[in-house]
């Protein structure tokens, strides 16, 4: 394919996660970082964060640049020899390029970039609508066929994912074998091009993984043992830590470039500059920190859709059907018992492409007018850029059930009136009561106080009342 990387020439993601740029090596001050790729996904890598114990040490990363637009040109193969680009989602004015073809990037097409600008630079440009429910569909078919390899399986955005792999080489041999048994694993599900361009990085922890899969050409995976651990990430710019890249920029102004560099400062000097980043980067740089692959544990989600005889465009019509499908979808059997904290809210276009958005509930409910309310605002600030054939409606993430009367109930006669009279005298309502029980078996202690009065003529306002801790 024409997105394949050559063996001189491959693709690396920039820091900010958007677009790829040239790559020489490792030692050469261009070669970037990413992030985690496409929307909604949580960073691979949290700055801080305290040492896990669980999971699986020994990991391999494997990376496909530009998931999104390879998966576009397998469905239209007699692009691949084209100037191609592909429109940033969710965008209904000044759209946006989001990822762009080997063709379309020596032209001067770039990420970010508006259509106009993109159109002036590349007259023979071919914009694609994203189209994310294909993208997800082939992750979700991803991800089934790595969990027939090992079950610690974590995805870190669309095109990349960690597999634990601790153990496996009594299944499988050499890590070499490993890593080709996980390419082989994807050449059941995508086609050959597809997986031929596939990076593959193994090393301790998915810092280690990530950075040797950005730096491996597509076919040749580096495997780092972790006494090469060190070395290897010595020689690496400053941009592959996964910090604030405004840490990266004071570092670079300082005239840190490499990792190595930054391991000849004493911790206290880094943390006095910059916090706790400081001391992560310095224990990423060193390979002494070591962030496990977690198994990903996904709740199945509940699924409705609608489908319109004609394609629909007004957003009356919308919002109808989005309320039969709230109301279908907590009518299900599987949602019986349970609240909803999470939604996710689509569409399959007219003339191809779809749109997605979703929103997280600020308090879990089962009620169909606080699920549909705030989707109703994400499509007015995000709407179909075209009519919509079929309408999709998930419930992605559930918590408790949300049958929970209130403290004070108002409907009945101990309700917030009484309840009140009764805190007056001196006596605790037995919901109240029981709330504060809830809250002791959770945190150990009351979390409640209680205002009395100490001294009501003082002159000095902090000697009138005084908080006392309320465990009836």
């Amino acid at each position: 394919m024409g997105m394949a990387a050559s063996s001189a020439q491959t693709q690396v993601p920039t820091h900010q996660g958007r677009g790829w740029a040239p790559n020489q090596s490792p030692d050469s001050p261009a070669w970037t970082q990413s992030w985690a790729t496409g929307p909604g996904t949580n960073s691979a890598f949290l700055p801080a964060a305290p040492r896990v114990t669980t999971g699986s040490r020994q990991a391999l990363c494997l990376w496909l640049p530009t998931f999104e637009l390879r998966l576009e040109l397998v469905r239209s193969p007699e692009l691949d020899s084209t100037s191609v680009a592909l429109l940033s989602p969710g965008e209904s004015t000044r759209r946006t390029i989001w990822q762009v073809s080997e063709r379309a990037h020596d032209a001067g097409v770039r990420p970010g970039q508006l259509v106009s600008q993109a159109v002036s630079l590349c007259t023979a440009l071919t914009l694609l609508e994203p189209d994310p429910a294909h993208y997800d569909a082939a992750v979700d078919t991803m991800l089934e066929a790595l969990g027939d390899l090992t079950p610690v399986v974590e995805p870190a955005g669309r095109g990349r994912v960690f597999l634990g792999m601790d153990g496996l080489g009594r299944l499988f041999g050499s890590p070499e074998r490993q890593v080709h048994r996980a390419l082989r694993s994807l050449f059941r599900v995508f086609p050959a091009p597809l997986v031929a361009a596939t990076r593959a990085g193994m090393a301790p922890g998915k810092f280690g993984a990530w950075v040797a899969a950005a730096a491996a050409r597509a076919g040749e995976p580096i495997i780092l043992p972790e006494e090469r651990l060190g070395r290897f990430l010595a020689r690496c710019p400053v941009s592959v830590l996964p910090v604030d890249p405004l840490v990266v920029q004071r570092l670079e102004r300082l005239g840190i470039c490499t990792l190595g560099e930054l391991r000849r400062f004493p911790e206290p000097s880094l943390v006095a500059q910059f916090g706790s980043e400081g001391r992560s980067a310095l224990a990423w740089s060193t390979g002494r920190r070591i962030d496990p692959v977690r198994p990903w544990h996904r709740p199945r989600p509940i699924r409705a859709s609608l489908e319109f005889p004609n394609p629909v465009g007004l957003t009356d019509t919308l919002h109808g059907a989005l309320d039969r499908l709230v109301e279908r979808a907590l009518s299900r059997p599987a949602r019986r018992g349970r609240s909803v904290t999470g939604v996710r809210m689509g569409a399959h276009l007219e003339g191809g492409g779809s749109w997605f958005v979703e929103t997280v509930l600020r308090e879990p409910t089962a009620e169909r007018e606080r699920i549909a309310a705030p989707l109703r605002a994400k499509m007015a600030i995000s709407p179909p850029p075209k009519a919509v054939e079929t309408l999709l409606l998930e419930l992605t993430h559930f918590g408790a059930p949300s049958a929970q009367t209130s403290l004070f109930d108002r409907k009945e006669g101990n309700g917030r009136a009484a309840g009140g009279r009764d805190l007056g005298q001196g006596e605790v309502p037995p919901s109240l009561r029981d709330a504060v029980k809830e809250l002791k078996l959770r945190l150990g202690h009351s979390p409640l106080y209680r205002v009395v009065e100490v001294d009501p003529w003082s002159r000095i306002p902090e000697r009138r009342h005084a908080l006392l801790s309320f465990d009836p």
